[in-house]
């Protein structure tokens, strides 16, 4: 919310949109333009890392939310050391598919 505050303080109006990378974020991020009275000119997402609820916790005060396609870079990490470990080849990495969730696409994601 802090650096949020000091963003509009610094770039105001400017401000198009924010990419947080968790709910708290994001939420700190709409209280602080909440407050300045901007957040109706900016769409605030964050990207969940988790599968959980594809719903924001905060009644809808995120615009959307991103669901990672493929298993969380925390499983990718240990699977790459343990290749290191082995002395397997390792691939490069492809881009990852994101999929983004608004209120209203929500249905198509369930609580997990």
């Amino acid at each position: 919310m802090t650096l949020m505050e000091n963003w509009i303080q610094s770039y105001g109006t400017r401000i198009q949109a924010v990419f947080a990378q968790n709910d708290e974020m994001g939420v700190g991020a709409v209280i602080a333009l909440e407050q300045a009275h901007l957040k109706d000119g900016v769409l605030v997402r964050e990207r969940r890392r988790h599968r959980g609820r594809a719903e924001d916790g905060e009644g809808g005060r995120l615009d959307a939310t991103v669901l990672p396609g493929r298993p969380g870079p925390g499983r990718g990490a240990v699977t790459t050391a343990v290749k290191i470990v082995r002395g397997e080849t390792l691939r490069k990495a492809g881009p990852r598919a994101f999929r983004l969730v608004t209120a209203e696409n929500v249905a198509q994601f369930p609580a997990k």
